[in-house]
């Protein structure tokens, strides 16, 4: 049946030949012989296509590559025809000429309306190939390019159409639906774009489908998502036509059976972390569009190591839209990237029409999205509106939660996102671990924002979108202490931008102050985890300051997170006054484990600033307080081997480091864990045993990153940096020091007195061994590192440990046991 198939085609092509359809015919010659490289009577088609196309070089190349390919794979020369061929090729023999077309059976004319490009498609090679590739499929006939306003859909139709209409035997024709506003405008505008004529009273759907009757082209239907109540004329012309093939485009698919729909996504984008290398990120498809359109307006504009991260950046807050990146570009003319970056994470509304030559709905970000927006139905809007409430990614159960006071009728929450995803305004999805979420690109989210504050139901949104929040920290809070905390952590972090919007609004003008209270103390033990601290320092402090009335129960873990958080900052005075707060408050509302608890946060500092005597009176009244937790109990331990430590009783200070790291490993909490370690690897060291530092070192990132937090690894990599530096590995030494200093100087974080001076010392002696070239070297190229890539290096160096950031690291610590050990004052 196949060879049967071949030659039926060869028979056909030999007609189309001689009815002087070469130039119809190249494109088809040129997939065929590709895929059945062996056949002549292919190969000797395509040359004559080729010379009758006046195309004499590319048709003498076709015959050397068929004589090479036979030569090469089969070992015998081409047949007597094809090298007949190349020799009339090379005469440029008459022979070879069109024939003369019979003047009573004319070639008829191909259609071929199709708009010129203004600009080059960037970025977009892999989805003109499966959009084309879509009509190889058996009975695919309409093909609908669905997607997110300013995706580009028309850009790839045009390039689509383009390469199709080079297949079609009568062309391609393009249809601008744009223009319309009644369905009954749809069929004269076929018949126009076809060239046809309805005269006055005839039916111009009639005179379309006779014209296409007997035609093999591509009829592309563009900008549909408004007409789309025009879905019986798609109908009605497939079914008169056969050989016709339709391409439409629409932010949502047509509803129809013959139906087949490709969704176009925005442009890949660059990672964040870790950056790629400049060759490498240049060739990304949306920073390629974003320098291809930035030249325009600067034409030596280029990614370099000066501006590769905001460019990326950049790229990100556009999410990929090439409408967006093009309308973003054009101010490069007067903006630099940097204050352009600023402008856009202040609202992407910051981006003004730059073109006069787009329709009024791409003008600006704004109008493509209230096209979008008034296409829906009442119902739609204002659940789409709703979702502007949420920062991030929300799960269906949030958005069923916040969504219950608007009045939507009798429509469901899935009824509703069905309805939006249609309209290509969201994506489904299912996270990591299972949970299905619904994304909305950040100019889509903003727009919604935007219209949410217009809202009479705001403030019911907002506060319910915050109690929800709460209600997820309150029950996972207290997680993050035990063995619990490497769930409890992955899903907090997969809401952190909406646990801080919820804060933010909870602690902002119209919230609630118990809300922003009850958030800080349950949240504050999940951001010293993460390291990232800054901004909720400063909420915490300023929250617990203008709310001395509160309840003490309230105030109480607030008061103790903010201290916590200032004391990771490195403001140690002001973070010890903010804990004799705490404690006053925890006495106040009767919390004995609270107490106890603030009691060793008081002895931790107090040990810290060298006040030994009051550290371990301090230490022994919280072992003894009713309530004190076994987490009490360890710190008491690590507060006492830091004192033998400072003391110089080295041996008494290793007892009880290992006695404390005994304890934690029952307690299964991997934070506390590295913590733990740390000490523990410090006092090997001490003692001459540098493997085994570096052993336990790589036990507590290991820890960590089963956790996926990164509050610690800065100081395991002090650490490591001063065991390398005894093994006299000067040069990784100082690259892992110089990671640790970068990651404290971007958070605004600081290194205690003592801590300070040890980090110094191993600085100072590696720069002496190593000499200032090798020293400068080492320490930039660290200081370019994340903490990320910098544990990475390490993990790479240890044998059997293949774990990187990010992924399932190997710990070797021993099975954690199940205990548990809530928040310290629960």
């Amino acid at each position: 049946m196949e060879e049967a198939r071949l030659d039926t085609y060869q028979d056909l092509f030999d007609v189309e030949l001689a009815l002087g359809r070469h130039a119809t015919v190249v494109g088809e010659l040129h997939r065929l012989v590709t895929q059945h490289r062996f056949r002549e009577r292919l190969w000797a088609s395509l040359v004559l296509a080729l010379y009758r196309s006046d195309r004499q070089a590319d048709a003498l190349a076709a015959c050397r590559t068929a004589r090479k390919t036979f030569a090469a794979e089969l070992g015998i020369d081409p047949g007597e025809r094809l090298r007949e061929l190349e020799t009339l090729v090379l005469r440029q023999d008459a022979s070879l000429g069109a024939p003369a077309v019979n003047e009573k059976r004319r070639a008829r004319q191909r259609l071929d309306n199709l708009p010129a490009a203004l600009t080059p498609m960037v970025g977009r090679d892999a989805e003109l190939g499966e959009v084309c590739s879509l009509y190889r499929s058996d009975g695919c006939r309409l093909v609908t390019v669905t997607g997110a306003g300013g995706a580009g859909k028309t850009r790839l139709a045009m390039a689509a159409a383009a390469r199709l209409g080079e297949r079609m035997p009568d062309g391609a024709g393009w249809v601008n639906l744009s223009p319309l506003t009644q369905v009954e405008q749809v069929p004269g505008a076929i018949a126009a774009a076809l060239g046809l004529e309805a005269p006055a009273g005839e039916d111009p759907l009639k005179i379309a489908s006779r014209f296409l009757q007997a035609r093999r082209l591509l009829l592309v239907l563009d900008n549909f998502e408004h007409l789309e109540n025009a879905w019986p004329v798609v109908l009605d012309l497939l079914t008169a036509a056969p050989e016709l093939r339709i391409l439409t485009t629409s932010r949502r698919r047509l509803g129809l059976r013959p139906e087949y729909e490709f969704e176009l996504a925005p442009l890949e984008l660059p990672p964040l972390d870790p950056p790629l290398p400049l060759h490498r990120l240049r060739e990304v498809p949306a920073m390629k569009l974003l320098l291809s359109r930035g030249r325009a307006v600067r034409p030596r504009f280029t990614v370099d190591p000066g501006n590769a991260t905001v460019l990326t950046r950049l790229c990100h807050r556009l999410d990929g839209l090439p409408l967006a990146i093009e309308l973003a570009a054009a101010q490069l003319r007067q903006l630099s990237e940097h204050d352009l970056l600023v402008d856009l994470e202040a609202s992407l509304a910051a981006v003004p029409a730059a073109f006069r030559d787009l329709p009024d709905r791409q003008r600006t970000l704004t109008a493509t999205m209230e096209w979008s927006y008034q296409l829906l139905e009442d119902p739609e809007r204002l659940f789409f509106v709703q979702l502007g409430v949420f920062a991030n990614d929300p799960t269906t159960e949030a958005i069923d939660a916040v969504r219950v006071t608007l009045p939507f009728g009798a429509l469901s929450t899935e009824e509703l996102l069905s309805a939006l995803a249609r309209n290509s305004l969201l994506r489904r999805y299912t996270d990591h671990a299972g949970r299905r979420r619904v994304s909305l690109l950040q100019s889509i989210r903003e727009f919604a924002r935007n219209r949410l504050a217009l809202l009479p139901e705001q403030h019911d949104v907002r506060r319910r979108h915050a109690e929800y929040y709460l209600a997820l920290a309150e029950r996972l809070g207290p997680l993050l202490w035990g063995a619990g905390q490497v769930e409890a952590f992955r899903v907090l972090h997969a809401e952190a931008l909406d646990l801080r919007a919820a804060l933010l609004w909870a602690a902002g003008p119209g919230g609630s102050t118990e809300l922003a209270l009850r958030l800080v103390g349950e949240l504050w033990h999940y951001w010293e985890l993460t390291g990232d601290v800054t901004e909720q320092q400063r909420m915490a402090v300023e929250l617990v300051e203008a709310t001395p009335d509160a309840a003490p129960q309230l105030r109480a873990p607030a008061l103790s997170g903010a201290a916590t958080l200032t004391w990771t900052l490195g403001r140690y005075n002001q973070a010890a006054h903010l804990h004799r707060r705490a404690l006053q408050a925890f006495e106040k509302s009767g919390n004995s484990p609270g107490v106890a608890w603030t009691i060793l946060c008081l002895a931790v500092q107090a040990a810290q600033s060298g006040d030994f005597p009051t550290a371990e009176r301090l230490t022994a009244e919280a072992v003894s307080y009713p309530g004190a937790s076994l987490r009490v109990r360890i710190g008491s331990l690590v507060v006492l081997s830091r004192q033998a430590y400072c003391a110089g009783d080295h041996p008494r200070a290793l007892e009880l480091c290992r006695a404390c790291a005994e304890l934690t490993r029952r307690l299964g909490d991997r934070w506390l864990l590295g913590v733990v370690l740390t000490n523990l690897a410090e006092s090997t060291e001490q003692a001459g045993d540098y493997d085994g530092a570096e052993l336990l070192l790589i036990e507590a990132i290991s820890a960590s990153l089963q956790l996926g937090a990164e509050g610690n690894l800065a100081a395991f990599l002090d650490s490591l940096g001063g065991v390398y530096a005894s093994q006299k590995r000067y040069d990784f030494a100082l690259r892992l020091l110089a990671t640790a200093d970068s990651y404290r100087a971007h958070r605004g974080m600081s290194l205690d007195q003592a801590e300070r001076r040890r980090v110094d010392a191993i600085i100072d002696k590696a720069r002496a061994e190593a000499g200032p070239i090798r020293f400068g070297l080492a320490w930039a190229g660290g200081g370019r590192l994340t903490v990320r890539q910098a544990v990475n290096e390490v993990l790479q160096r240890q044998p059997g440990l293949s774990g990187t950031v990010g992924g399932s690291a190997r710990s070797a610590s021993p099975a954690v046991e199940s205990a548990t050990d809530p928040a310290p004052w629960s």
